[in-house]
């Protein structure tokens, strides 16, 4: 197993750390990418998720599709708050024998997939 990706972000993100979340929105290929594959949800804005609004289309309507950095992203599983401040860990780990992309956060494999 090879690391092709390992980063530290802490949030709010702070300016020196704009081009390293940068470089993890790439790895991932989307803001949803990154969300799937380390199980995290980004604010939205004003201290909303996206899931907290996805069925009111008045808030929904408001929304610019825009991902908040400023605020600290959440645990999709149970939506318990990242700590502020605190560096997390984000590691792609490239398994050979079966050709999968592991995610990791903070060291806790997060998420599979093919790499194909």
């Amino acid at each position: 197993m090879s690391t092709v990706f390992d980063i530290y972000l802490s949030f709010p993100l702070t300016p020196n750390m704009e081009q390293d979340f940068e470089k993890l929105y790439k790895a991932c290929g989307s803001i949803e990418g990154v969300e799937l594959a380390f199980n995290m949800e980004f604010s939205c804005g004003n201290g909303l998720y996206l899931s907290d609004i996805e069925d009111d289309e008045e808030l929904l309507g408001k929304y610019d599709g825009e991902v908040c950095t400023n605020s600290v992203p959440r645990e999709r599983n149970d939506g318990k708050e990242f700590r502020a401040n605190k560096p997390y860990r984000f590691t792609i780990k490239y398994l050979e024998r079966d050709e999968e992309l592991v995610y990791y956060l903070n060291g806790k494999e997060t998420f599979r997939k093919d790499s194909n």
